[in-house]
């Protein structure tokens, strides 16, 4: 988008998905633009941001950690340099009590599973109506059941794939075992298949008991890890889906439209789908980014390419130059001045169709100084 709008461009991709980046490098080569006009570069992380800074890049667009967007905009702030910042999200699905539970149960399994929970418009938290809240929660355990995580063998045998790095893994298990020993319970996980030391494997899990001051709940997990909380009012099902510092997207499931959009405008986020979750990244059109902590301005649709451009106001007087010397406010200030600064006003508003006509008179009478050049007559100089 930065390219489409007329930017050159440097990108800076994670550390350990550098072929990512050369992949996206060739891409875009591919469509023989411009030397010079984009650029893959592979420098460490923490020197990356200071480094585009100091060279006096025009913009910053970051997704990643909130403490390193924090870091970059602070940076940033010296030379009063713009930022766009996505830094993820801990995002809840609220079902109410006329949902359809066969769909909200499949979207969670989608919305909160897919890509091993890797994705931070993913489901994190579910708030279910206590009302539907046991069946709820006994066909997401069955069909977690029914998954498979592990290697992929290029089968079909598996539905949840490896975890990104050993440190996500450990964040992943830290935030579950923190979870138990405050009283949670383990209510269901996939299966595993294939040989897990492999790679970094956690099964889908569905969490019941857990409470607001768990970290699985407060902090983003970036896992295949579901809490699901039961909630006695809608009022209490929005105040606690937004007691959370991120605000990236939400999800309601009713079988009322206007139901569901009620909730849907009460909730904290940048995104709110109904009944769904998650596909709206992949809207081209669609804006994406958060409130809070998940971040400053939009990628994608108009608004993300507003981001890629600067506001420039150009003006100009519908009258030629040669045509009109000066305007009718402009100096040297007399009564006539007033007059028609008084009638204009009178024109653009008037009180009564008396008062048009006498203002329109009035202007007419004294706009001829518009079109008559200032004279001036200077003084004779005295000498000594």
């Amino acid at each position: 988008m930065g390219l489409m709008a007329g930017n050159g461009v440097v990108l800076k991709v994670a550390s350990n998905v550098v072929h990512v980046g050369e992949f996206i490098d060739e891409c875009i080569r591919a469509g023989d633009l411009p030397d010079g006009l984009f650029a893959h570069v592979n420098v460490p992380g923490a020197t990356a941001g200071p480094a585009f800074l100091a060279a006096g890049i025009d913009k910053l667009f970051f997704t990643g950690s909130v403490p390193v967007g924090k870091q970059l905009m602070a940076e940033a702030a010296k030379t009063l340099t713009p930022v766009c910042l996505e830094l993820g999200g801990n995002d809840p699905m609220v079902v109410l009590s006329d949902a359809n539970i066969e769909r909200a149960v499949n979207c969670a399994c989608w919305a909160g599973y897919q890509n091993a929970g890797q994705s931070c418009g993913g489901v994190e938290r579910i708030y279910v109506d206590e009302k539907i809240y046991d069946v709820f929660l006994a066909e997401l355990a069955k069909k977690t059941r029914a998954l498979r995580h592990g290697p992929e063998t290029f089968k079909f045998e598996v539905d949840i794939g490896a975890i990104t790095t050993k440190g996500q893994l450990q964040t992943i298990t830290t935030q579950v075992e923190e979870a138990l020993k405050k009283g949670a319970t383990i209510v269901a996980q996939s299966q595993p298949v294939g040989d897990l030391s492999k790679g970094y494997f956690y099964p889908a899990t569905v969490l019941a008991g857990c409470t607001p001051d768990m970290l699985i709940v407060k902090d983003e997990t970036f896992g295949p890890v579901l809490p699901v909380i039961p909630f006695k009012t809608e009022d209490e099902a929005v105040a606690m889906a937004n007691n959370i510092n991120l605000a990236l997207t939400s999800s309601v499931f009713s079988n009322s439209g206007s139901h569901a959009r009620k909730v849907a405008a009460r909730l904290q986020s940048g995104v709110v789908t109904i009944n769904d979750h998650l596909y709206s990244h992949g809207m081209a059109e669609s804006p994406w980014g958060g409130w809070k902590e998940s971040g400053i301005g939009r990628t994608h649709g108009y608004l993300g390419l507003k981001e890629m451009a600067n506001v420039k106001n150009i003006n100009e007087d519908f009258l030629p130059s040669w045509m009109a010397p000066r305007n009718l406010f402009w100096h040297p200030f007399s009564k006539s001045t007033y007059e028609m600064i008084s009638a204009s006003i009178g024109l653009l508003a008037p009180r009564s169709v008396g008062d048009f006509f006498s203002s329109l008179c009035t202007v007419s009478k004294h706009a001829s100084f518009m079109f008559t050049k200032w004279k001036v007559e200077e003084e004779d100089k005295k000498t000594a």
